[in-house]
């Protein structure tokens, strides 16, 4: 996405992804939730890389409609729950990792080879290719993404190939995001624009 498409609505709906994807990385670590709509949102986002807007990412609204609701309750200043808590923790790790992978273009350019390959694979092949992706690229970034949850799915090796599926997807939104002009000062002070922009 251009870097001048500095809307408040495409900031809002690539924040709403960041939530989304870490939202659905969290629900995989806790409680083994492997939807198939959900892999495809991710992969969607993942290549969908050269966008008008934001929501082009997602399809439609309907598409980050799991995003949308969690970043209602966060930016109206609603008190989270635990779940709610833990994964606002990881999309604040997620954004400065998201700002770290932007300005490095040899980590960009091997994701951008391991998209090309992902897009031409066999089904089962992508979240192996996109796995790879993110152990090489995004993994030796600080901070890590230690993500907490049930051992017996952190261990899986299937749940965790989809896990990193869905956090490379959440910091393409949050590379989108910063492309979009999005920054915290803008998190912590116009809140209420962003609500009305995502409503």
């Amino acid at each position: 996405m251009s870097q001048h498409n500095a809307t408040l609505e495409n900031q809002v709906l690539a924040l709403a992804g960041v939530a989304q994807f870490t939202l659905y990385a969290h629900e995989l670590a806790t409680e083994g939730r492997d939807l198939p709509a959900r892999f495809e949102r991710a992969t969607q986002a993942i290549f969908c890389t050269d966008p008008d807007s934001a929501i082009d990412v997602y399809g439609d609204r309907a598409g980050v409609a799991d995003g949308i609701r969690y970043l209602r309750v966060q930016l109206s200043g609603q008190r989270p729950d635990a779940k709610g808590a833990a994964v606002a923790r990881y999309i604040g790790q997620i954004l400065k990792l998201s700002g770290k992978v932007l300005d490095d273009e040899q980590a960009l350019g091997r994701i951008r080879g391991a998209i090309d390959r992902a897009r031409l694979a066999e089904l089962d092949a992508v979240a192996d290719i996109l796995d790879a992706a993110y152990r090489e690229t995004i993994s030796p970034l600080k901070p890590q993404i230690m993500l907490q949850g049930e051992p017996m799915y952190l261990k899986n090796e299937y749940i965790q190939r989809r896990i990193r599926t869905q956090l490379l997807a959440a910091i393409r939104c949050g590379v989108m995001w910063r492309q979009c002009g999005g920054g915290f000062i803008s998190l912590f002070f116009r809140r209420k624009a962003l609500l009305a922009a995502l409503e």
